[in-house]
């Protein structure tokens, strides 16, 4: 399919046949969308103005009832005979003229109720309105009364609303299977003495629910002959919150054929109403112009809620009439538009496609010379044209390029052939020397790297032996004076045993500072003694170390051990690195704060490989430009230090095959973490040989690029 169209396409004659047919297709095309647009607006705007026009109609004829209702209770109010059975309080003659009222009105129920039994009465409808009658204001509208009620004022009259609850598609799911409770119209008019005292109230109600004279005489006042197309069915349906109570919509679709009257059972009462509609008009309180789904098909629908004496909605109102036959006639519109159209296209096509050979002749003439040209047969030309246009200056041109092209390609390809050669030499020894250029810069910046530590080792390591020398002497001074100290007092160095101890193990530890600078600055001259030890003993033994300074500056130290695994060590060496990374910590408060201290297991691809313990403070932070640097020896940003600290520990963690990292933020804080293995893996430093011999390598590879 795809081929086809390409070949189509490819072809002038057929790209001048597309260019003259589109504008007509296009056209075509335009006319039915404002077809199609035009008939569904105009449509679906009548319909809904007509069925808003019912349903205001329809709202109008149930208030026109329940006027009318309010009004029989007037007038009975009123007149001479129920005015004088009152007064006499002949209560026998007044409940013969009520029944005969109710059976000529078809009333469910008529009754008196005096003041005194309002103001007692338990019925829940009435309690809510007898403020209202006690001030004497007539009430007519529709009410919601419960099956008891509804017996409490007449027996039995509470089964007449009784309705099964029917399952309808679309509508809201629920359990309820029946409906007890009737809505009814209701009217309450008080009656008052000469003198403007309240005497009773004349309260009357007809039960909607189960009913078809309401429903079918607003039907054959809306839908009346001659308003709906032929096979439209007009329906008016009264809800009691979403349960259809009175409508004359059918329960079947069958039941449309019929010619004669739905009788109850045939009518949709039971059912409920879809739940976009429920939401839209009971939830909301709006009122719904649109189509829906009634029971089993699709209507032009109007919905509107039905509030009871208290504003409250109980209910809705509905009018409408089936979608089916506007539907079928739409698309008669449609098909019917469409068919003109596409006459009107074909006619349009014949007379185009007969003019365009015209111009299509000489083409292919033109396109046959230049198809064998594109095959090899290059010797083929056009020629001349019987045409008399531009088509015959275009041949003659063409005739002409074709034959300075093939001379121009002679003289490039033999130029081609050359080029090839010398670009290809070219490249192959300009990546050659790239090559060996990038791997010598490569080294060069190594080795360079390289050889500044070593000198700056070596620079410390003679510093560091004379330290050493002048420090040991005065050490080992200190020691003995120590030992003749407590061998002449005696038992009277015990109040200060602790103090003594501590003197002589901190002159040990300036010993094993002194040891540590130089196994830094000359590694390979010293051996390491290593023990397994727990992670969490190390921290606790070096914060006491620390402890009088962090008091003096009233840092306060949190421990978070969670390490488990034992690390093998030398444990001076790590407490001197813990000491500088705490004591660091403490300096980048620059005050009182939290320094916090957390051990975990070192734990890599589920094998537990050693134990971590991270110095996590929220100072000032280091800057990015100084983060690379920190470990560089004497690179330090403090005006009295001599950036030996991180240097020396990041030293003494790599002799033990661990590592340390940190993480830091400006302003946020800073994290130095330090990785031990269980199994201590010491380590050497020899890369300068390694370097020099890689730069003689890419110094010859330099030379062969050079010289190829």
């Amino acid at each position: 399919m795809k081929s086809s169209w390409y070949n189509f396409s490819s072809t002038l004659r057929h790209k001048l046949l597309l260019l003259t047919l589109l504008p007509l297709l296009l056209t075509a095309i335009g006319f039915a969308i404002m077809a199609a647009y035009w008939t569904t607006s105009y449509t679906d705007r009548q319909l809904y103005m007509k069925v808003s026009a019912d349903l205001s109609v329809a709202s109008g004829t149930l208030n026109f009832m329940q006027q009318e209702h309010q009004n029989i209770l007037m007038q009975l109010g009123n007149s001479y005979e129920f005015r004088t059975n009152l007064q006499q309080n002949n209560r026998h003659a007044l409940q013969g003229q009520l029944h005969a009222i109710r059976q000529s009105r078809s009333l469910d129920f008529l009754r008196f109720i005096d003041a005194q039994e309002l103001n007692a009465t338990q019925e829940p409808s009435l309690q809510n309105l007898s403020k209202r009658l006690l001030l004497k204001e007539n009430l007519t509208g529709l009410a919601v009364i419960h099956k008891d009620e509804l017996d409490q004022i007449n027996m039995g009259l509470g089964d007449k609303g009784h309705i099964n609850l029917i399952d309808t598609p679309r509508a809201i799911p629920s359990n309820r299977t029946v409906e007890d409770r009737s809505m009814v119209l209701r009217a309450l008019v008080p009656i008052t003495d000469d003198f403007g005292q309240l005497i009773g109230v004349l309260d009357s109600g007809t039960i909607l629910n189960n009913t078809t004279d309401a429903v079918d005489t607003i039907r054959d006042l809306v839908y009346g002959d001659g308003t709906l197309p032929e096979g439209g069915i007009g329906t008016v349906t009264l809800f009691l919150d979403d349960v259809r109570i009175s409508t004359n919509v059918p329960q079947e679709r069958e039941s449309f054929k019929s010619s004669t009257p739905l009788t109850l059972k045939q009518r949709a009462i039971g059912t409920r109403v879809s739940a976009e509609v429920r939401k839209e008009v009971l939830r909301k309180g709006d009122t719904w112009i649109n189509r829906a789904f009634v029971v089993n098909d699709w209507y032009i629908s109007a919905y509107k809620p039905l509030l009871d004496f208290n504003n409250k909605k109980i209910g809705m109102i509905y009018a409408g009439f089936t979608e089916a036959p506007f539907t079928k006639i739409y698309y008669k519109t449609l098909i019917e538009s469409a068919s003109l159209i596409a006459l009107i296209m074909l006619v349009s096509a014949v007379l185009v496609f007969k003019k365009t050979q015209l111009i299509i002749r000489p083409l292919n003439k033109i396109h046959k010379v230049v198809t064998d040209i594109r095959n090899g047969e290059t010797d083929h030309r056009i020629g001349q044209l019987e045409a008399a246009d531009e088509l015959v200056e275009l041949a003659e041109q063409f005739d002409v390029m074709l034959d300075l092209i093939e001379e121009r390609e002679k003289q490039i390809r033999q130029a081609n052939d050359q080029l090839e050669i010398t670009v290809e030499k070219r490249t192959r020894s300009l990546k050659n020397r790239t090559d060996a250029l990038k791997q010598h810069i490569k080294l060069l910046k190594s080795t360079r790297k390289q050889l500044l530590d070593k000198e700056k080792l070596a620079v410390l390591g003679e510093l560091t032996a004379g330290i050493a020398h002048e420090i040991n002497n005065p050490a080992a001074v200190i020691l003995g004076n120590m030992d003749l100290l407590v061998a002449e007092l005696g038992d009277a160095v015990k109040p200060a045993q602790d103090e003594v101890d501590m003197v002589i193990e901190q002159v040990y530890r300036i010993r094993s500072l002194i040891n540590n600078l130089l196994q830094y600055s000359r590694p390979g001259q010293y051996l390491e003694q290593y023990e397994h030890l727990q992670l969490n003993s190390i921290s606790d033994d070096t914060l006491q170390l620390v402890s009088h300074a962090l008091e003096k500056q009233q840092v306060v130290v949190e421990r978070n051990y969670h390490a488990t695994c034992p690390i093998e060590v030398n444990c001076q060496q790590v407490q001197q690195v813990l000491v500088n990374l705490i004591l660091n910590a403490s300096h980048a408060l620059e005050g009182p704060g939290v320094v916090t201290i957390q051990t975990d297991d070192w734990i890599e691809d589920g094998e537990v490989k050693g134990a971590t313990i991270s110095v996590i403070d929220q100072g000032k932070g280091i800057s990015e430009e100084h983060l690379e640097r920190i470990f560089d020896p004497f690179f330090t940003t403090k005006k009295s230090g001599t950036g030996l600290g991180l240097s020396v520990s990041y030293g003494i963690i790599r002799r033990h095959g661990g590592d340390i990292t940190v993480r830091s933020e400006e302003e946020l804080g800073t994290m130095f973490k330090v990785h031990l293995l269980k199994t201590a893996n010491p380590t050497g430093d020899g890369g300068v040989e390694g370097i020099l011999d890689g730069l003689a390598a890419a110094e010859r590879t330099n030379r062969r690029a050079m010289n190829a």
